[in-house]
């Protein structure tokens, strides 16, 4: 076990879980890793875990792998969608999970979704928590396809906001979206006005005037001068004139930008469905993500340990599109 075990329900080198950089750095010479399932995970949470005000003793608390023997097919179906295959099951025989093996669970719950009788629940989830899948209600693939055809960047908006209610669905739906180790590190911060995004603009666009001087490069690469003409303009060229935005926020590491991009075009369709519009925030994000940009960071409340991944520029479009215009070829090889 690592040094920390008194502490945090770790181990060191496991390849399921998150790295602890605090731990990494004080405690350990070696890379450290949370287990997903701890309840407290004040250090996941945080990205700082502050050892002397936050003893986790969940080892204690975590559920333990449990099947209802009564409802249980003994089908070992849990065992074999296990992504860990941590699972000890036999057919004819009721599943089971080695107290070792629990601590290495990332909570997928991949035995859950696929036990046809909802008889399982992995360390830290409960099935009474579970909700049936509604098959009916799945759109057929030329539906799909045609969400996906009929999705636009939309830059010119109504000057309309999205209720916070239907903001609310479609980032409940959004969090469903595949996070490498389903780590579940992605964070929302949510723009609710015209006033807002409009601040954030003005901010970005402060920090593109002095980007020249501190970084000549990317200035040139982002072609800041033009950006600064175009707003002194008139032209919100930043958060198109947006009522609303969604910035995905993750703790700067391996998977933060995957996993947001993944939940960035989760919520993009998801909105589309809505007849809400979205845009990349990519000027959002490039700002944000720089060493300078404190003022950006502190408007948006970005702590240290964090990096904006993702921006959605949201709100419901001014017009819609009619037609489908081509795209290069699909270029794909076959192995």
């Amino acid at each position: 076990m690592g040094l920390c075990e008194k502490y945090l329900p770790c181990e060191p080198f496991l390849p399921f879980g998150r790295p602890c950089r605090i731990f990494t750095m004080r405690l350990l010479w070696q890379p450290l890793i949370v287990s997903r399932n701890c309840p407290d995970a004040g250090c996941l949470r945080s990205g700082l875990f502050d050892f002397q005000i936050t003893r986790c003793n969940a080892r204690e608390r975590m559920n333990p792998f449990t099947v209802d023997a009564d409802m249980c097919r003994k089908d070992g179906i849990c065992a074999k969608v296990c992504p860990i295959q941590i699972i000890d099951a036999k057919v004819g025989e009721l599943p089971t999970m080695a107290a070792h093996k629990a601590r290495v669970c990332i909570g997928c719950g991949q035995c859950m979704a696929f036990c046809p009788a909802n008889a399982c629940s992995a360390p830290g989830l409960s099935s009474r928590e579970s909700q049936p899948l509604q098959p009916q209600n799945m759109p057929t693939p030329e539906q799909a396809e045609e969400l996906v055809f009929s999705r636009r960047s939309v830059r010119t908006f109504r000057n309309k906001p999205v209720p916070r209610e239907t903001l609310t669905q479609l980032l409940e739906a959004a969090r469903f979206a595949p996070t490498a180790k389903n780590t579940q590190q992605l964070r929302w911060i949510v723009l609710e006005s015209r006033e807002k995004t409009e601040n954030l603009a003005g901010l970005v666009i402060d920090w593109l005037r002095k980007l020249s001087e501190v970084d000549p490069e990317n200035a040139k690469a982002v072609h800041a001068e033009s950006l600064v003409r175009t707003w002194d303009s008139g032209y919100d060229v930043i958060c198109r004139s947006a009522p609303q935005a969604a910035l995905i926020v993750a703790p700067k590491g391996h998977w933060g930008a995957p996993d947001a991009a993944i939940a960035a075009a989760y919520l993009e369709l998801l909105a589309n469905a809505r007849k809400v519009g979205c845009c990349w925030g990519g000027y959002i994000c490039f700002a944000m993500g720089h060493p300078s940009a404190h003022e950006l960071r502190a408007f948006a409340g970005v702590q240290e340990h964090e990096q904006v991944y993702a921006a959605q520029l949201m709100g419901f479009p001014l017009l819609a599109p009619h037609f489908r215009p081509p795209r290069k070829a699909l270029d794909v090889t076959w192995l």
